[in-house]
């Protein structure tokens, strides 16, 4: 066991191959200096780097560590990164592999080399606003929970530990957004496909966390069609996913195949007497939509309003009307559909 109480300058490259560094004080490694340190680190007091730290073996961060420099994980046996505290670094390296059971936040850059970060329960990798990352592949990504904040769009790089697995979201206003790969059957979590999914993946599902409620756009990286779950279904709705702080689970989603499906609505018999049905296809029965006709001179002679399921059935023109055209007209978010009909009396 080793205690450390110094100041590392500029141009110097340190080595400290001891079976144990334990820092129970300051140690403060200046811009320019390089430091290796090829053993276990705790770390009890303080540790400031502005220049560039190797780390060989496991950090357990019990107190304060700022990195405004560069820090490299590069052991020569899986890393482990635990402690009390969520250590603070701007650029890190990942060249091995890497275990965090406590939080590891990222306010530059993560570079993926060779090594795959791994994490423990919610211990994630947290990329803050500015935070960028680079490199990410088959050998070198996050598989488990990190999260990032800013604005525009990102590219989560997770994946299964073997297989990159990354998808870009935008649209993220400001928030935070916490991400994970799972490489299990979305169907176990539901097996309902909403009326436009023919089907969905079998073997794999991403699942986004917010603190705030917000919607976001995602693209997967083989440009698949996106489907989400809602309200316990598998639907699609333009990519665009609602990411709740209320769903304890976050919003899951996965590739999908969509079907070709035209909103239409119709009615029968044409020319009436006096009754008619009205067909309306292509729309959920959950969809809240209007009804309306209007005669000739633009006047409303009957209005309805509820879901398609409610709405969807026969209908009975007033007694007083004549002969006269009709247009039904039925209203579906911001789409418009009309139909002509004819009473004949």
């Amino acid at each position: 066991m080793k205690k450390i109480i110094l100041s590392i300058g500029l141009g110097l490259v340190v080595t400290y191959a001891s079976a144990q560094v334990v820092n129970s004080t300051k140690l403060y490694i200046a811009e320019g200096a390089v430091v290796s340190l090829g053993s276990d680190v705790t770390n009890n007091g303080e540790i400031t780097n502005n220049g560039k730290l190797h780390l060989k073996g496991d950090l357990k961060n019990n107190a304060k560590l700022v990195s405004k420099g560069e820090v490299n994980f590069d052991g020569q046996s899986p890393q482990t990164v635990s402690g009390t505290t969520k250590a603070e670094m701007s650029r890190i390296a990942v060249e091995n592999d890497i275990n965090l059971q406590t939080p590891v936040s990222v306010s530059d850059e993560v570079s993926f080399r060779k090594g795959i970060v791994s994490t423990y329960n919610e211990s994630g990798l947290e990329l803050g606003e500015n935070a960028t990352t680079s490199g990410a592949s088959d050998m070198s990504h996050v598989a488990g929970v990190m999260s990032k904040t800013g604005n525009g769009s990102f590219e989560f790089p997770v994946g299964d530990g073997t297989n990159l697995k990354s998808f870009e979201v935008s649209k993220m206003n400001g928030k935070t957004l916490e991400a994970k790969y799972v490489a299990n059957n979305p169907m176990d979590v539901s097996a309902d496909l909403d009326y436009d999914v023919e089907s969905i993946n079998q073997t794999e599902y991403w699942v986004l966390k917010s603190n705030d409620n917000s919607s976001v756009d995602v693209s997967l990286k083989d440009k698949s069609d996106v489907a989400y779950l809602k309200s316990g279904v598998w639907v699609k709705d333009n990519s665009r996913i609602n990411v709740s702080s209320g769903n304890k689970d976050g919003a899951m989603f996965t590739s999908g195949t969509g079907r070709n499906i035209t909103k239409e609505i119709g009615v029968w018999p044409n020319p009436t007497q006096g009754e008619f049905n009205l067909k309306l296809t292509g729309m959920r029965d959950t969809d809240n939509i209007s009804v309306d006709l209007t005669n000739q001179d633009g006047r409303v002679v009957m209005k309805m309003s509820g879901t398609v399921r409610e709405l969807r059935k026969a209908y009975t023109l007033p007694n007083g009307m004549v002969t006269t055209n009709l247009t039904v007209r039925v209203i579906n978010g911001t789409e418009a559909m009309t139909q002509s009909l004819i009473l004949n009396r």
